[in-house]
């Protein structure tokens, strides 16, 4: 027994763990078992926080706070009263809106979420209104400036106009104009959409009708066009104001004013801000899809993207004419074949304008390469026959211009539209144009002005021009003189081609006189500057009433002027002034009031006006011969028909367009 109680280990007793709380072992009471025991108040402290933990509740309940500020406000309330307390001073500078149009451009300068935004910022930092944690929010620094909405009201809106005489202006556009302005669908471009969509497109319509049909001295026309420059200007400010309306705006009154390159330029800018360069793009990409293919009726978005694409392709063609044909610099240009644009006249939102777009932007694509080309002096420099390098690239450029020519009255013969007799007179028109301009420009290049003193292939080179500008007048003398009759809603640039044309035939004929029979063309062109006289009279630039257009006046002037003295040189009854290099150098060392001073025989023959070189670079009227007897008889009448006129042709802005003019 005592073996076995040696042998055995002893059992350990185990040890019960209370499951009571101290207190209930104290009192002999039944606990609960609960942490703390509900039977005995009991008194809990909490494990103290660390700075890290007592961060993150800090942020948990800043953003509990602002969740519930949220869900709680209704926004459109506080954007109603931000705007009120923070706007009541300028509340009065404000239009009343239901006086004013419908139609306005631009938005508040706050919007609904920055308002709501600001409006909880401020909230925040007032300690009585969330939590403590919000004061932890930087306040926002309150700025001086504010921008107010701007109503844009129209002519109709402000009593300039009637709705009916809205419309026939806004219908005399559509009439000529808009050839001219090729950006418009006439199906789409109503005057009740133009005006829903755009009080500054509306407007610059109008006034160009106005235009045509009233002229530039009347007193309709002169309010109206103040009016229109105050609307563009606020447009131009508003950011809701970049738009196609407004590109499309600017171009109209670029065409039709002094301003032309800057209001282009800002017009470029502006669609290059709005994507318009894109749309052209999608817009030549999905032609291809399949989708669009197989489509029986129009793809919804194919509409707007021809009317951003038809917008951008005209600014090109006026930053190219501007380019060749005023000297401005050329920022943009196409990189891919420029022909590829003819696939979207197949397209079914092409519109009848697009056949009088679409050929304007392969051909002054063509110029702007004619031009480098020609324009290039080292070309002439690091070739030994300059002469020849020259006329190669003048036959080239030739060349490009007939095949320009001849695929174009192909489209125009197939097409079936009631406009191609007159599409394809303007074709041949552009294609003497170009070449006149080609073959001068050639001249140019090689520095030699003094007729006299050029070698044989230039000289051939005025005789071609000559021929291309003896055809240019034929082809817009010549019955029915469509081409004519259409110039009263031609932009300011189809008239300074037109006179131009003429008066530089009128100086090559005299320069050059043609070997057969010199005395069988003066008479001829007499008469055919005598018929041009007479169209471009009754087109536009001598209207009745008295209410003529400014511009067309001055061109009247020079072009009546100029075959005055033409006739006179050709009678023998006009002085033969010699325009010796003598007297271009008293010309440039002479001021301005010496030389309208002068004898007719002096310096003044030999006045080349600086509109002619810097405002359009029209290469050519500084030809002279310094052995010819009548050739001088130009740079006379030129400053002769600029006498008391402060810009040539009208184009500066305080002869046609000045508000205050005298009447």
């Amino acid at each position: 027994m005592g073996e076995s109680a040696g042998g055995s280990p002893a059992k350990v007793r185990k040890r019960r763990i209370p499951t009571a709380c101290g207190s209930c072992r104290y009192s002999k009471a039944k606990c609960d078992g609960k942490r703390p025991c509900s039977r005995k108040a009991c008194a809990f402290e909490e494990r103290p926080k660390d700075a890290q933990q007592i961060r993150i509740d800090l942020l948990e309940a800043q953003l509990g706070s602002l969740k519930a500020q949220l869900q709680s406000q209704s926004p459109t309330s506080h954007v109603t009263a931000t705007r009120d307390e923070r706007v009541g001073p300028l509340a009065s500078l404000q239009p009343d809106e239901s006086h004013g149009s419908a139609n306005t451009l631009g938005r508040p300068a706050i919007s609904p979420l920055s308002a709501a935004t600001a409006l909880d910022a401020t909230n925040l930092q007032n300690p009585s209104f969330g939590s403590p944690e919000s004061a932890f929010i930087p306040p926002r620094r309150a700025s001086h400036f504010d921008v107010v909405t701007v109503s844009l009201p129209d002519f109709v809106d402000v009593g300039l106009l009637s709705p009916e005489q809205a419309r026939v202006y806004f219908e005399a556009f559509f009439h000529g104009s808009d050839r001219y302005v090729p950006v418009f669908d006439p199906s789409f471009d109503t005057a009740e959409g133009v005006r829903a969509r755009s009080s500054p497109l509306f407007c610059a319509i109008c006034i160009v009708g106005c235009r045509a049909l009233a002229g530039t001295d009347s007193q309709q026309w002169r309010l109206l066009n103040f009016h229109l420059r105050r609307l563009l200007n606020a447009a131009l400010v508003m950011p809701d104001g970049a738009c196609l309306e407004t590109v499309q705006a600017l171009l109209v009154r670029a065409c039709y004013t002094s301003e032309r390159s800057l209001l282009v330029s800002i017009a470029t800018r502006m669609a290059l801000a709005i994507g318009l360069p894109e749309a052209y793009d999608e817009l030549i990409r999905q032609t291809f899809t399949k989708e669009w293919q197989r489509a029986e009726v129009p793809v919804p978005e194919e509409a707007m993207l021809m009317r951003k694409a038809r917008t951008w392709l005209f600014i090109l063609v006026m930053g190219h004419i501007l380019h060749v044909d005023a000297g401005d610099l050329l920022p943009l240009q196409l990189t891919s074949n420029v022909r590829r644009c003819r696939v979207l006249l197949h397209r079914p939102t092409s519109a009848k304008q697009d056949l009088c777009l679409w050929p304007q932007i392969e051909l002054n694509s063509l110029r702007a390469k004619i031009q480098a080309t020609l324009s290039d002096p080292q070309r002439i420099v690091a070739s030994d026959g300059g002469d020849q390098l020259i006329m190669n690239d003048v036959r080239d450029a030739i060349i490009d211009l007939d095949v320009w020519f001849a695929d174009w009255s192909r489209i125009y013969d197939a097409s079936g539209d009631p406009q191609t007799p007159w599409l394809k007179l303007n074709l041949q028109v552009q294609r003497c144009w170009g070449v006149t301009m080609a073959l001068c420009r050639a001249v140019r290049t090689t520095g030699v002005e003094d007729v006299s003193l050029m070698t044989s292939t230039q000289r051939e080179l005025l005789c071609m021009a000559r021929a291309a500008l003896k055809q240019h007048l034929d082809i817009i003398v010549e019955e029915p003189r469509l081409y004519l009759h259409n110039l009263r809603y031609a932009m300011d640039f189809v008239w300074a081609k037109c006179v131009f044309c003429y008066l530089l035939l009128l100086k090559l004929s005299i320069l050059l006189p043609e070997a057969n029979d010199p005395d069988d063309d003066g008479p001829d062109l007499v008469a055919c500057g005598n018929m041009l006289l007479d169209e471009l009279s009754a087109a536009g630039g001598d209207m009745a009433d008295g209410h003529k257009s400014s511009t067309g006046r001055l061109y009247l002037q020079l072009l009546r002027t100029g075959i005055e003295k033409y006739s006179h040189a050709l009678d023998g009854n006009q002085p033969s002034p010699l325009v010796t290099g003598r007297a271009r150098g008293l010309r440039a060392t002479t001021g301005a009031g010496e030389s309208q001073g002068m004898d007719d025989t002096g310096g003044a023959d030999a006045f080349v006006p600086d509109q002619f070189v810097f405002e359009w670079d029209f290469p050519g009227l500084t030809l002279f011969s310094s052995s010819a007897t009548e050739a001088g008889w130009l740079d006379g009448i030129l400053l002769e028909a600029l006498s008391g006129a402060d810009e040539f042709m009208g184009f500066g802005w305080t002869a046609p367009e000045a508000f205050g003019a005298s009447e």
